[in-house]
């Protein structure tokens, strides 16, 4: 896996993006609106061979796919008053077409190119991007791919002033080249608008971010009712959402570029996905960009204005988006493919790898070949389908906590538990006691005293022992450091009271990670020390909750409950700096995403069975297009857990990652399988007739949860905010 830039990129990155700062200012992008086009700086972009970077193929020593995304990108960030992205696209294609040596010559030596995105129709105009500075203009017209010259086409009004003109390409005016018929044609013309549609998603994710970026900047200058306005979460709130969903936009364009890379058989409807998804998306960050601004927004005078008005242009110039979800929905689930352009050798890489890959086998025909009747009883999603035999079987084959390197079991790297993790949905297997445990665990790794940490990590290792959280309280749930549970010395001891909510797997556990209040003379993050204690303990009772989602947790009371104070973990009084790495575990998608991609293989499941008319569900065009939103979230969310995996185990930290991850993992899950059940009513509400159908709405009452834990999204949004996009703390 790898998530970076190499060394030629990351130079190549740097200096467009330079090109782009001193070239296409503010002041440049006004007077550029007249004729749509800043020639001095479309001149230096021929200069430096930017226009043309594409024009050798990859295999013969041009750059790549991945190359042209960065420069894109970089000249969305600057809304470049050039027809970028349909020039590169289109004097590829006509140097792969060996298009007359006039037309190559004219295009490599400044002359404008560029593509009409939709098939030529008999007397319809379409509106082409840079159209009305072009010296050629490339179309599909029939089953010929032409090139059409001269035709002098007028500016027309449009959102974003740019050099768009209205051509009719059936009317025969200009000089006329047919470049490649038939078959040829078709696939040709088709690979180039795959190649507009990914480099025009990654030009949009750098115009939505950057348009975040100056929003995120007035958040913290202007004031309103005596606070910074991105102090306020109906501010903070709506552009930590956009932040996520353009970084995401950004990822999955260099998951579709390295899946074209790689030959995938999916690269085709990520081509799609990242289009629609960026398009989408956009809308969003500029819509509250703009608005952040207030009335300054609207005005001419202030900039984020040019950045609606180009988002708004590109996202629609090649028609309505949504029918592209017709189109991922064909490329997914009815073997439609499409011709795609080549790429090139890609660095990027999203798969976990070979040997992750291994591992996932490798425990998948383990938990097979232990799953006897008795255990396949258990089977739920709960702590309810916990199994202590089959647990211990894990634990004994190191299986249970791969990652955790205790009692001398092999430590498994973090992409081959990724790689396994699905595995557990695919069989209905709960995670929940082994990943509350597992977080246990690593706490008493970290900060256990040596002779304690030996018996509770050994024990947990062992299949032993389970482990339970003991952080929410009655009055602090996130505002974790609002703790009133107390913790008094005495001597050796300490004397536990109070109370702990939602103690998920409190009632088979063996340990209990508590955070408490040994000192209220400062601040309220002052004063707290943690420990994990035994459960097993005079003076400790639980009640059990039940929940929507059918699970069980538990209130647990503390009353006089006294423990040794080798069970504390960390120094008196420096809990907080204890908890904050306990905090890095909770605020990450990885551990939900699982179910995300289980659930939509399910609704997928149930899609295909026909109903009682004989059809069935997924024939319904309107239905198709809920499990295409559905299949995007499940990708973009993919990619964003993905990231957060990755820079965990490069060392990167970037707060703001685990939270775009866990909120949106979450947030989606809810939404498409509430989505589907609302497409499956009413017999989706009746459980037992369709097994899948269950499972989906299961999974939108589990979804509600997950979007509770670790913190509600409404935390992880304020965390975003503040972490990716600078934002004041956002707590009203």
């Amino acid at each position: 896996m790898k998530l970076a830039l190499s060394e030629s990129q990351s130079m190549l990155k740097d200096t467009v993006a330079r090109l782009f700062a001193d070239e296409a200012t503010p002041e440049r992008l006004r007077a550029a609106e007249d004729t749509g086009v800043d020639q001095a700086l479309w001149d230096k972009l021929v200069e430096l061979g930017i226009v043309g970077i594409r024009a050798i193929e990859p295999q013969d020593g041009g750059m790549t796919l991945m190359d042209a995304a960065i420069v894109a990108e970089e000249a969305g960030r600057h809304v470049a008053p050039v027809p970028l992205i349909e020039a590169i696209v289109a004097i590829a294609l006509l140097h792969r077409l060996d298009a007359p040596a006039a037309l190559l010559s004219a295009v490599d030596s400044g002359a404008i190119a560029t593509l009409a995105l939709n098939p030529v129709a008999p007397g319809v105009a379409q509106p082409v991007l840079g159209g009305s500075r072009a010296h050629v203009v490339l179309a599909l017209d029939g089953n010929d791919l032409v090139a059409l010259t001269g035709l002098n086409a007028a500016k027309a009004p449009n959102i974003a002033a740019a050099a768009v003109a209205n051509l009719d390409l059936s009317s025969g005016a200009g000089e006329r080249f047919v470049l490649a018929t038939g078959d040829t044609a078709i696939s040709q013309f088709a690979a180039a608008c795959e190649e507009w549609k990914v480099l025009t998603a990654a030009y949009l994710a750098g115009l939505g971010r950057r348009a975040l970026e100056l929003a995120a900047a007035y958040s913290v200058e202007r004031h309103a009712y005596g606070s910074p306005i991105g102090a306020y979460q109906g501010i903070a709130h709506p552009m930590a959402d956009a932040a996520t969903h353009m970084d995401g936009a950004k990822l999955l364009a260099w998951r579709a570029i390295a899946s074209i890379a790689a030959g995938d058989a999916k690269g085709g409807a990520r081509a799609a996905m990242a289009y629609w998804w960026a398009a989408h998306s956009v809308d969003q960050a500029v819509q509250h960009s703009v608005r952040t601004f207030g009335g300054y927004g609207l005005s001419l005078e202030y900039d984020v204005q040019l950045y609606f008005r180009r988002a708004k242009l590109l996202s629609l110039i090649a028609g309505d988006p949504n029918a592209e979800l017709d189109r991922i929905a064909a490329r997914l689930w009815d073997g439609e493919t499409v011709a795609l352009p080549r790429a090139g050798e890609v660095e990027i890489d999203f798969e976990w790898g070979a040997e992750a890959d291994a591992y996932a086998a490798e425990l998948r025909s383990f938990v097979e070949g232990q799953m006897a009747p008795d255990i396949a009883a258990k089977k739920h999603h709960s702590t309810a389908g916990h199994h202590p035999g089959f647990h211990k079987k894990l634990a004994e084959a190191g299986h249970a906590y791969p990652d955790l390197g205790a009692d001398g079991q092999k430590v498994r790297s973090r992409y081959e538990v990724m790689a396994a993790a699905p595995m557990w949905e695919d069989i209905g297997w709960t995670r929940t006691p082994i990943a509350v445990t597992e977080f246990v665990a690593k706490m008493a790794q970290l900060w256990s005293q040596p002779e304690t940490k030996e018996e509770i990590v050994g024990a947990i290792a062992r299949g032993e022992a389970l482990g339970a959280l003991g952080f929410s309280e009655p009055q602090s749930g996130s505002d974790v450091f609002g703790t009133k549970f107390s913790a008094v010395r005495e001597g050796d001891e300490w004397v536990l009271n109070g109370q702990k909510m939602f103690t998920t797997n409190g009632h088979q556990a063996d340990y209990i990670l508590m955070l408490t209040r040994t000192d209220n003379s400062g601040k309220k993050h002052q004063g707290l020390t943690m420990f994990i204690m035994p459960m097993k303990l005079p003076g400790i009772e639980l009640h059990p909750v039940y929940t929507l989602q059918d699970e069980k947790t538990n209130i647990t009371y503390f009353t006089d409950v006294r423990i040794s104070d080798r069970y504390r973990i960390g120094e008196v009084g420096d809990g907080a700096r204890v908890m904050a790495s306990a905090l890095g575990f909770e605020h990450g998608g990885s551990g939900y995403h699982a179910a995300q991609t289980a659930m939509m293989r399910r609704a997928l499941a149930w899609a295909r069975k026909p109903s009682g008319n004989g059809a069935a569900p997924i024939d319904n065009p309107f239905l198709r297009r809920v499990l295409a939103r559905a299949a995007i979230n499940d990708e973009v969310a993919d990619v964003l857990c993905r990231r957060q995996v990755w820079a965990d185990v490069e060392g990167i930290h970037d707060i703001s990652y685990g939270p775009m991850a866990k909120m949106f993992t979450t947030e989606t899950m809810y939404r498409d399988a509430s989505a589907i059940v609302e497409a499956g009513a009413p017999g989706s509400l009746v459980r037992g007739v369709d097994p899948d159908m269950d499972y989906v709405e299961t999974t939108m009452r589990r979804a509600i949860a997950m979007t509770v834990y670790g913190g509600t999204s409404e935390v992880h949004r304020s965390l975003i905010a503040e972490k990716s996009l600078g934002m004041p703390k956002s707590r009203s």
